[in-house]
């Protein structure tokens, strides 16, 4: 039997449970000799699922997105997605460059030993939410589902977004 064909909500959707899971995991006080290992892999597959959802939106095929020259490569899915008109922050394209430029993702699932640059938590926290909030509303749009799911911010956005409500509420 044939799979159905999924959706760039469907990828939203997934990349969500993915980011979700990290905090919930990363909030969890889990007593291990690599507690950040699982936390990290599932902000990472959320990155490169939230990438992917936006491209399926633009039109491109999930047998596209299988293809060796998207795949797992975030770089390509993130050049994609920028040449397609998504906007990522500064901060963003640092954490996609290091995670294309390093073994990050590939020590997050298998053991590697030696010295290892890693990113903050924080900033693949803040680089999911960033692109939630980016990709979601327009992989529902005209979708007739109004319920997206939430993503909690991270650390810097919510100083961002009390930054801009005291802006607001000076006009």
């Amino acid at each position: 039997m044939e799979e159905p064909q999924k959706t760039a909500i469907s990828f939203f959707n997934f990349a969500h449970s993915y980011a979700a899971s990290a905090l919930a995991l990363r909030k969890a006080d889990v007593r291990a000799t690599h507690p950040r290992s699982p936390v990290s892999f599932l902000f990472f597959h959320a990155i490169e699922l939230y990438l992917k959802a936006y491209l399926l939106r633009q039109g491109l095929t999930e047998e596209t997105l299988r293809r060796r020259d998207y795949g797992h490569n975030i770089m390509s899915l993130a050049n994609a997605a920028e040449e397609s008109a998504l906007i990522l922050t500064d901060a963003d394209k640092e954490v996609i460059s290091h995670l294309s430029g390093t073994d990050n993702i590939i020590t997050s699932r298998y053991i590697r030993l030696g010295n290892h640059s890693r990113l903050p938590m924080d900033t693949l926290h803040e680089t999911c939410f960033r692109l939630h909030s980016a990709i979601g509303p327009q992989v529902y749009e005209g979708s007739g589902v109004s319920r997206i799911p939430v993503l909690e911010p991270g650390p810097l956005n919510k100083l961002e977004k009390m930054d801009i409500q005291k802006a607001g509420g000076n006009c």
